[in-house]
C-alpha cells in the first residue's frame, strides 16, 4: 500500500494506538525480519502530547526482530532513553547515564516535561551500528507509521536530533517545506533549524538540533527558550 494510500486510510479512521501494530506490519511487511524497533517510550505516551522525539534510526547490532517492537508496542512500559544500557566505540552505560540519553532527559526536563512520558521514535525503524549503514529510502516507508502515531500524539512541537540532509530533521523539510530559521546552537558554528508546517492537517512546528550525540544543549539556556516557545 502507498504512503497516498495509508493517508487515505487514516484520514478515515478514528485512529487509535490500537490501529498501530497493524499498519506497521503492513507498511513494514519486507524488513519485519531486520533488527530494529519503532517506540522508544512506553505504549502509555500514545496518547495527545506537546512533544514527539524523533532520532534517525536505532543504534547498535544484535537487536530483535522489528516484528517482536510491532507485536509488543501496547504492552512495552520501558522508554530507551531512561531503561536501557547503551554502549557503543566508546564505552557502556549504566540505564539510562550514556550521554545521548542524559542530554535527551536533560533537555525535556527543562521544557517542564517528564520524559518518561514524552513520545519517541526514530525517522527510520531499522537498526544499524552507524546511520550511514542505512539507506535513507527506508524513511518513505516508516513514515505511514509516523503518520497514524502523530495522528494520535497530536504534539505541537517535533524535535528531531539531526539536522544535515540526510537526517531526520531534513527529511521532514523536505516534505512538507516552510522558511527555515537559523538559531546559533551555542557550539562553535554549528546552528539549530526550525520551520513551521501542518502534519495531518494540525499546525506543528519542527525543530533540528545537531546530533546529540555530539552537541550537548546543556548550559545553552536560549536553545530551551526557543522551543518553549512553540509549546
Amino acid at each position: 500500500m502507498s504512503n497516498n494510500q495509508y493517508s487515505n486510510k487514516i484520514k478515515g479512521l478514528t485512529m487509535t494506538k490500537n490501529h498501530i501494530p497493524a499498519i506497521a506490519k503492513e507498511a513494514l511487511s519486507d524488513l519485519l525480519q531486520e533488527p530494529g524497533g519503532i517506540l522508544y517510550s512506553s505504549h502509555e505516551t500514545l496518547k495527545p502530547g506537546s512533544v514527539y522525539l524523533l532520532g534517525f534510526n536505532p543504534g547498535g547490532n544484535g537487536g530483535n526482530p522489528l516484528k517482536e517492537s510491532i507485536d509488543s508496542m501496547l504492552s512495552n512500559n520501558k522508554n530507551a532513553y531512561l531503561d536501557e544500557e547503551w554502549a557503543n566505540g566508546s564505552g557502556s552505560w549504566k540505564a539510562g547515564e550514556a550521554p545521548l540519553q542524559k542530554r535527551a532527559q536533560w533537555l525535556l526536563s527543562e521544557l517542564d516535561l517528564n520524559p518518561a512520558d514524552v513520545c519517541a521514535s526514530n525517522l527510520i525503524f531499522v537498526q544499524s551500528r552507524k546511520a550511514n549503514d542505512i539507506s535513507f529510502s527506508l524513511a518513505k516507508q516508516c513514515w505511514s507509521v509516523h503518520e497514524a502515531i502523530l495522528e494520535i500524539v497530536q504534539p505541537k512541537l517535533i524535535i528531531a536530533y539531526g539536522n544535515s540532509a540526510d537526517s531526520p530533521y531534513g527529511y521532514l523539510h523536505t516534505m512538507f517545506g516552510g522558511e527555515q530559521e537559523h538559531i546559533p546552537s551555542g557550539h562553535g558554528t554549528w546552528v539549530a533549524k526550525g520551520f513551521q508546517c501542518h502534519i495531518n492537517g494540525k499546525p506543528v512546528y519542527v525543530a533540528g538540533l545537531p546530533h546529540l550525540s555530539r552537541y550537548s544543549p546543556v548550559g545553552k539556556p536560549h536553545i530551551v527558550e526557543w522551543l518553549a516557545e512553540h509549546l
